[in-house]
């Protein structure tokens, strides 16, 4: 008989690990507050996108549920029925104009599983957090619902997931995990659920290590991002090609360099700082300069591509105003249909706040934008330039030569591609500027 496991949050991080558990012989009862999403994984659909072993995570989805191994719910209760311990994956999302941080949903998750929790019951929360508000803020909740007390009646641990989406099948089987628990008895219960999940090392610490090492993970991505931005430039100063000079760099075994793109995007990465500064009041006397200017260079990213796409379109008599300007792929990043977070809707934006007109295309993001196109053709026809902002696979079997055919006729059109995929397609072709490149 399958042992039963609840998971608590079923985005893009909780259905890839509740397949993974039901890989890995577990019952999974998962839970969602939101009834629509629910609806449609009963009924075998999803969008997250996820292949793995020529199987994608909607076959698995269909596979698990009929076999039994998967159910769900909107009511947390009807894991407490079976499951004895729970991994909880609800976010805190911080909003992307005031950069405040809301942990509604992740309090609330708290909430309604201290009311169904039993003696003996293991919580390993596995969200990004805020550090420090584990022990803070989400186990006098756990403990007030309950009526019981933390690692005596119950048993609290903290493992972030690591994994990055569109490789979460893998890496949640094989990536190492860092555990700290309330006590030293969490942590080792944790541990020893988490080690059914993983073929990699389960790595014991500090809870509040456990919660910072998470933050200055994506911290450090971000800064090293943020380098790659400004090397741009420094590239172009030079007159060189970025993607080769950063080849060179990284021969070297202590440097592992990044890759340029138009922005840095996500749930998890562009989090990071804020969440950081939002663990160290006034009285640490801690300020974060390095990580700030990071952030600032990293989300100044598209306003920046605006801009030099409206220099380049000065340089030549013409304004931005009314100039087409098509977006190609709209993920938080290359692969995704994620756009949480998106630099590449965030380019959109900045265009469109200089008088672009705007269109866009991305076969793997439901249209719920007012500028995407269902058509490649008609996205592109009299386009006056082209930003590649995230390379989905369907963008390998498309015909480039033909399709450049369609824009704008009476002058080069102006290519923004960072990593040079579509770049590579073109070049031989006439009447092709190349704005930025690598």
């Amino acid at each position: 008989m399958r042992e039963s496991i609840g998971v608590i949050g079923l985005g893009y991080i909780g259905l890839p690990l509740s397949m993974c558990l039901c890989e890995r012989g577990f019952r999974v009862v998962g839970i969602d507050t939101d009834s629509d999403k629910v609806r449609r994984i009963e009924a075998g659909e999803t969008d997250v996108q996820e292949d793995y072993r020529g199987e994608t995570l909607q076959q698995r989805l269909q596979r698990h549920l009929a076999a039994g191994h998967f159910i769900v719910s909107s009511r947390t209760a009807v894991a407490a029925w079976e499951a004895t311990t729970y991994l909880v994956t609800v976010g805190v999302p911080v909003h992307p104009d005031t950069k405040a941080l809301s942990d509604e949903p992740l309090r609330m998750a708290m909430e309604n599983l201290g009311r169904v929790l039993k003696p003996h019951d293991v919580v390993v929360i596995r969200s990004t957090v805020v550090p420090g508000t584990v022990e803070s803020r989400y186990v006098p909740i756990l403990e007030e619902t309950s009526r019981m007390v933390a690692g005596v009646d119950f048993h609290v641990a903290y493992a972030a997931e690591r994994v990055a989406e569109g490789r979460a099948m893998e890496e949640f089987q094989t990536l190492d995990i860092v555990v700290g628990g309330l006590t030293d008895k969490c942590a080792a219960l944790a541990a020893q659920t988490l080690q059914k999940l993983t073929d990699g090392q389960i790595h014991i610490t500090d809870l509040r290590i456990a919660q910072l090492s998470k933050v200055i993970e994506n911290a450090q991505r971000d800064v090293n991002l943020a380098m790659v931005q400004e090397l741009q430039a420094v590239a172009k100063a030079h007159r060189v090609n970025l993607f080769e000079l950063i080849q060179m760099v990284n021969t070297h075994p202590r440097v592992q360099m990044l890759l340029p793109s138009v922005g840095v995007g996500g749930y998890c990465i562009p989090n990071a700082y804020h969440y950081l500064s939002a663990s160290l009041d006034d009285t640490t006397g801690v300020d974060l300069p390095l990580f700030r200017t990071a952030r600032e260079t990293n989300e100044g990213a598209p306003q920046r591509i605006a801009r030099d796409v409206a220099q380049s379109l000065a340089d030549r008599g013409r304004s931005m105003k009314d100039a087409v300007v098509v977006v190609l792929g709209l993920g938080m990043k290359d692969g995704s249909n994620d756009i949480r977070q998106s630099p590449a809707i965030a380019c959109a934006k900045a265009f469109q706040s200089l008088g672009a007109v705007v269109r866009a295309y991305d076969p793997t993001v439901a249209p719920l934008l007012p500028y995407q196109f269902a058509s490649v053709e008609d996205c592109l026809r009299g386009a006056d330039a082209i930003v590649v902002g995230a390379w989905q696979p369907a963008f390998d079997q498309l015909d480039w030569g033909r399709l450049f055919g369609l824009v704008n006729p009476t002058a080069p059109v102006i290519l923004v591609d960072p990593r040079g995929r579509l770049e590579a397609r073109v070049l031989h072709l006439p009447h092709t500027t190349i704005l930025q490149r690598a």
